[in-house]
């Protein structure tokens, strides 16, 4: 149930107004009491009741767009995508980053909130599910989901098939006759991590046999984490013929290491990214990967956002926009 005046004024044993004059920066409340009424409206995720009244007002036109990492340009894409179709629609866009942090996510809606936008769209962490499970169900105006989901929210999302993408890289790895691959996998507070994570032991599954789990690296998502995994796999004398890479931006790293370390791409170590990023093509050698259609999927997340704003009472549903496996310089093996 989403907080109000009354909540927080049974909570902290002040009067609704004075609770009220707070939350209205009154200058005329001491310094204790405000702090104390604030802290407990930010501990119960109060949203002003200005926000709520506006959505029954003329609508603002702007929307807000909550970005995971500033660092990948994965991210970019997708805005790219929304912005598109915002703008065909007469959106303006408010854009945050959170660094992949849930509490600076959770901040930057309320701000956005505050600004009166008409709908969000967000990649969204997983950390803290259920408080954030709770947090957006509480939300006053219509939120999707763009590339990834919360547990229990799924109708919310417009997915890109993680699970088949990474199923499809393992297929192919398996079936030309590696065993030993490393996987360096993604952030344990993101979606996308288990459901490419489901992909690589539905590949195995199929055949028998079961992952290394010592071949399993979660990793951050940066070049730098790409690089040290190898080099930490290789000082281990870990032996591997593949090794398949959460992001093409790990994968960056991942083929400076092998190349310091004297083994080539594809001939000694084949080397599959995800996303299909512009530079992925220009990598030496060029990447495989599995394209991920990012400006679409932000593109598609506006148009539907739009949808709810228009319709309140539309049903949410699961999307999920098809990814295919991209053949480069990386891999060596028949396709």
């Amino acid at each position: 149930m989403r907080a109000t005046l009354k909540t927080i004024a049974e909570a902290t044993g002040f009067s609704i107004n004075t609770v009220s004059r707070v939350l209205r920066n009154d200058r005329r409340i001491s310094n204790e009491t405000s702090t104390l009424i604030k802290g407990k409206a930010e501990e119960l995720g109060y949203i002003p009741d200005a926000i709520a009244s506006s959505m029954r007002k003329p609508k603002s036109m702007t929307i807000g767009v909550v970005s995971a990492d500033s660092s990948n340009p994965f991210f970019s894409e997708v805005i790219r995508g929304v912005s598109e179709k915002a703008e065909e629609l007469g959106y303006q866009m408010l854009i945050g980053n959170t660094e992949e942090n849930a509490s600076k996510e959770e901040h930057l809606i309320r701000l956005f909130l505050s600004r009166k936008v008409d709908g969000l769209i967000v990649m969204p962490t997983s950390e803290k599910e259920e408080k954030h499970k709770a947090f957006y169900s509480a939300l006053p105006v219509p939120y999707i989901f763009a590339g990834r989901y919360i547990e229990g929210l799924e109708d919310h999302s417009i997915l890109h098939s993680d699970e088949d993408g990474e199923r499809s890289v393992f297929e192919y790895l398996l079936r030309n006759g590696h065993r030993s691959i490393l996987y360096l996998s993604g952030p344990e507070n993101v979606s996308n991590t288990g459901a490419r994570d489901r992909g690589m032991e539905e590949a195995f599954r199929a055949l028998g046999i079961a992952a290394e789990k010592k071949n399993i690296f979660h990793l951050a998502g940066h070049a730098e984490d790409g690089y040290k995994a190898v080099n930490t796999a290789l000082n281990r004398g870990m032996e591997f013929s593949a090794v398949v890479c959460f992001n093409d931006i790990i994968a960056m790293g991942v083929l400076k290491s092998l190349s310091e370390n004297d083994l080539s791409v594809p001939d000694d170590v084949e080397v599959i990214g995800y996303d299909n990023l512009m530079f992925s093509q220009f990598m030496k050698p060029a990447l495989s990967t599995v394209d991920v259609p990012k400006h679409r999927l932000g593109y598609k997340a506006m148009e539907v956002l739009n949808e709810h704003i228009e319709n309140p009472e539309l049903p949410y549903r699961t999307e999920n926009l098809p990814v295919r496996l991209v053949f480069r310089d990386s891999t060596a093996g028949k396709r």
